[in-house]
C-alpha cells in the first residue's frame, strides 16, 4: 500500500472510533508516513519495545530490555569535594534574567470563531460554526485548546520590555509554533520563527539571547533525526541550519558546527559563566525517531559531560537550559537517567537548568545517586506565553548571583507574571491587558534561597502543609481561574509532588513515599 492510501485508512479508522475527525487523523498521518515507512524498510524500529518507550509512564514494559540499555560514562575526572551553599551578601551583584517559554504563536488566530471545535487547536476560520456566545473566541485569547493571536505576542514582549528594561539576558526555550500538528509545514514554521525571532530583537535591542529549540519547531511535529540520517526529506538538517541562522543574531560563529549537527551549544555569558543549550528533543517519546535509535542520539549526553568537565576544570558555572525537562513520562527513561547521573556528576558546576514544554510554573528537584535523601541541583521549569490549555499567559525573570570573584551564579529568586485573561477579555479591544507580578518565589513560599536544599524544604513541607501546597497550585497554573476554582487534593496533590522529586519515570520511590503519604491523611 501506498503512504497516501495507509493515510486514508488511518484518517477512516480514527473517525470511526471517534477519536477524532478524518481531516485531522489523515492529515497527521499524511505528514509522519516516510517517516514511519523508512523505519519499516530498514528494519531498525525497535518492535516489541514501543509499547515500553511510548507509555513508559503507565508501566509499559519493554519486550527487550536488554537490547536498549545503555549508559554515558560522566567522567574520568574524580568528583570534587562538595562545597555547602554559601548565600552572597546583600551587597553582592545581581544580573537579571528574563525567560521566555512556550509562546506558540497562531497566525490564524480568530477572535468569534469556534473555540470548542473538538481539534486539538481550535479558535480559527476553520474550526467550524459557533454554535452560541460562550463558544466564542476571545479577543486577547482563549482558556480553551487555542493558541495565541499575534497582537497578544506583541503586546507581551512590549510590556516585557518596558517593564524589565535591566534584562542583562534573555533564555527562550522553545516552542514557538502553533498546535496544529495535522497541518505544519516548513516554510510555515520558518515564517514564525522568524517573526518571532525579529520580534525580541527588536524589542531587546543589544541584550543577548540564549535559545534552544522545542519539539513543535520541527516537521513533521517532534521528528528530530539522529545526525546520521541523510535524505534530505526525513532529516532535522533544515530545521538546524534556519536555528543557526536565527540564532547568529545573538550567538558567537563558533557554536554554529553544533548546532548544524544537533541542535546544541555552548557559549560562554560572560567569564566564569557558561550557557549549555541542550536539545532534549531526542528523549522525547513523542519523537518517532527515538524508537530508531535510542542510544545517546547526536552524542548529545556524552557531548555534554565533556563541555561540563571542561567548564569544571577552567572554574566556570553552568546554565542548562533545554526545551523538554528530564523526568517526566514524556523522556524516555534512560536518557533521563544518564542525564541525572551527569548533573549528580558536575553538582558542584551546574548552577541551575531551565526548561519549559509543560506550560506550567513548577521546578524539579535532583538528588544524590548514593544519598538519595540529599538534593544537588534544582529545574525550573517556566510558564507558557500561550494560554493552551486553562492557562493565563505567563512568563519568568530570575535575579541571578553576578559577576564577582567566586560568583555562584545561582539563581537567588524567581517573580513570575501574568495577565488574567478573563479581565482582558471583559475590557475588550480597546483596552491593553495588564501585565503583573504574580508572585516573588522567596517571599511567597518564605523561602531564605532557591538552592537545592531550600527547594527541598518547600517540597517537604507541601507535604503536610495544605496551605502551602494550595499556594503553589495556584501559581502552578498562573492563577487561571477554572482550573484553581477546581483545586487539587487526592491523587491530584501527590501526582503533582511527585512531579517535582522524579528526574527518572521508571524510579517512582520518591512517589511511592508521597502517595503512602497523602493517603494515609484522609484531609488531604
Amino acid at each position: 500500500m501506498t503512504d497516501r492510501e495507509i493515510s486514508f485508512l488511518i484518517g477512516q479508522r480514527c473517525e470511526t472510533l471517534n477519536i477524532f475527525n478524518f481531516k485531522l487523523c489523515n492529515g497527521t498521518a499524511s505528514i509522519i508516513m516516510p517517516t514511519i515507512r523508512y523505519m519499516h524498510t530498514n528494519q531498525l524500529l525497535i518492535q516489541g519495545n514501543l509499547c515500553g518507550i511510548y507509555l513508559q509512564a503507565d508501566n509499559c514494559s519493554l519486550s527487550d530490555p536488554d537490547n536498549l540499555e545503555w549508559n554515558i560514562t560522566s567522567s574520568s575526572v574524580s568528583k570534587p569535594p562538595i562545597t555547602p551553599f554559601v548565600l552572597p551578601s546583600t551587597d553582592s551583584p545581581t544580573v537579571k534574567v528574563l525567560h521566555l517559554a512556550d509562546i506558540h504563536w497562531d497566525p490564524e488566530y480568530l477572535a468569534g470563531s469556534n473555540a470548542e471545535c473538538g481539534d486539538p487547536l481550535c479558535c480559527r476560520e476553520t474550526s467550524g460554526e459557533v454554535v452560541n456566545a460562550t463558544a466564542a473566541a476571545g479577543y486577547w485569547g482563549d482558556y480553551r485548546t487555542c493558541d495565541l493571536p499575534w497582537y497578544l505576542v506583541e503586546n507581551a514582549v512590549s510590556q516585557m520590555a518596558a517593564l524589565h528594561p535591566d534584562v542583562a539576558y534573555i533564555i527562550w526555550t522553545g516552542d514557538l509554533t502553533p498546535h496544529d500538528v495535522w497541518s505544519t509545514a516548513k516554510d510555515e514554521n520558518v515564517m514564525i520563527i522568524d517573526r518571532l525571532m525579529t520580534l525580541i530583537q527588536q524589542h531587546f535591542p543589544g541584550v543577548p539571547v540564549y535559545p534552544t529549540l522545542g519539539n513543535h519547531e520541527s516537521h513533521p511535529v517532534n521528528t528530530f533525526a539522529p545526525p546520521e540520517i541523510t535524505d534530505v526529506e526525513l532529516n532535522t538538517a533544515w530545521l538546524y541550519d534556519e536555528a543557526d541562522r536565527q540564532w547568529a543574531r545573538w550567538l558567537p560563529a563558533e557554536v554554529s558546527a553544533t548546532i548544524r549537527y544537533g541542535g546544541f551549544y555552548t557559549a560562554l555569558v560572560q567569564p566564569g559563566l557558561r550557557i549549555v543549550s541542550m536539545n532534549m528533543n531526542y528523549c522525547y517519546t513523542l519523537n518517532y525517531w527515538t524508537y530508531f535509535k535510542s542510544q545517546d542520539p547526536a552524542s548529545s549526553l556524552l557531548w555534554l559531560s565533556q563541555i561540563l568537565e571542561e567548564a569544571e576544570l577552567n572554574g566556570e558555572r553552568v546554565h542548562i537550559l533545554s526545551h523538554i525537562p528530564p523526568g517526566n513520562g514524556d523522556c524516555w527513561t534512560i536518557f533521563s537517567r544518564e542525564f541525572a547521573r551527569i548533573i549528580n556528576r558536575f553538582e558542584s558546576t551546574v548552577a541551575a537548568q531551565f526548561y519549559g514544554h509543560t506550560h506550567k510554573d513548577e521546578y524539579k528537584i535532583f538528588y544524590d545517586t548514593v544519598d538519595v535523601a540529599r538534593p544537588v541541583n534544582v529545574a525550573f521549569i517556566a510558564p507558557s506565553l500561550t494560554t493552551y490549555s486553562k492557562l493565563n499567559p505567563g512568563y519568568r525573570t530570575y535575579t541571578v548571583d553576578g559577576p564577582r570573584t567566586d560568583s555562584t551564579w545561582a539563581v537567588l529568586d524567581i517573580n513570575t507574571y501574568i495577565m488574567n485573561l478573563t479581565d482582558a477579555n471583559l475590557k475588550g479591544s480597546e483596552v491593553d491587558p495588564v501585565w503583573f507580578e504574580l508572585y516573588q518565589a522567596k517571599q511567597e513560599y518564605g523561602l531564605d534561597d532557591l538552592s537545592p536544599q531550600s527547594m527541598d524544604t518547600l517540597f517537604q513541607r507541601m507535604l503536610t502543609d495544605d496551605a502551602l501546597f494550595q499556594l503553589y497550585f495556584k501559581n502552578y497554573h498562573k492563577n487561571a481561574d477554572q482550573v484553581v476554582a477546581e483545586g487539587c487534593t487526592g491523587r491530584c496533590r501527590s501526582n503533582m509532588l511527585c512531579r517535582i522529586v522524579t528526574t527518572d519515570i521508571a524510579d517512582q520511590s520518591k512517589c511511592d513515599q508521597i502517595r503512602h503519604q497523602i493517603f494515609s491523611h484522609p484531609e488531604f
